[in-house]
């Protein structure tokens, strides 16, 4: 069983979905100090935006420094005889095993971060819900799927 991880730009492409998100939460904090200082509110009002903005910069620490590393050194995947095995997790680390026997689809999926960096997500889709390698390079993801989709077909158990 070879263990394959993903493609290092991955990192860099967690920490941009990070800073995305947080550059949409600090406006409604802004807006919510304006209103405050504006429409005369009560002045305790302060002090809860004052804790969201705290707790803003904490998570941005740890979305955008902490978390992306963590993750990318704990995921990898691997192709197995008769299943695909899939691990990933930040502080609980999750091992998943996927029977090619459950398998329903596969697909790849490219958005414009993904795009930028010439890299393609893989989703296994199973009854039980969605598992997904989220960055390999274009060539290597659609290889997988191929090869996924092949060995779906090559297992008995799908046979009528």
């Amino acid at each position: 069983m070879e263990k394959k991880r993903l493609n290092p730009k991955i990192v860099t492409i967690w920490r941009q979905r990070a800073l995305m998100t947080h550059f949409v939460i600090w406006p409604i904090i802004g807006a919510f100090t304006a209103a405050v200082i504006f429409f005369n509110w009560p002045y305790f009002l302060f002090y809860i935006a004052g804790s969201l903005a705290a707790l803003n910069v904490l998570q941005l620490i740890l979305y955008v420094f902490v978390f992306p590393k963590i993750s990318y050194r704990t995921f990898y995947y691997a192709i197995r005889k008769e299943d695909l095995l899939i691990q990933d997790g930040i502080i609980i680390i999750t091992q998943t095993v996927i029977p090619f026997t459950r398998v329903q689809n596969v697909e790849t999926e490219q958005g414009p971060l993904l795009r930028k960096h010439h890299l393609t997500a893989v989703s296994v889709t199973t009854a039980a819900g969605v598992h997904a390698i989220p960055a390999l390079e274009e060539a290597e993801a659609l290889a997988l799927r191929d090869q996924i989709s092949e060995l779906i077909k090559e297992n008995p158990a799908n046979e009528l």
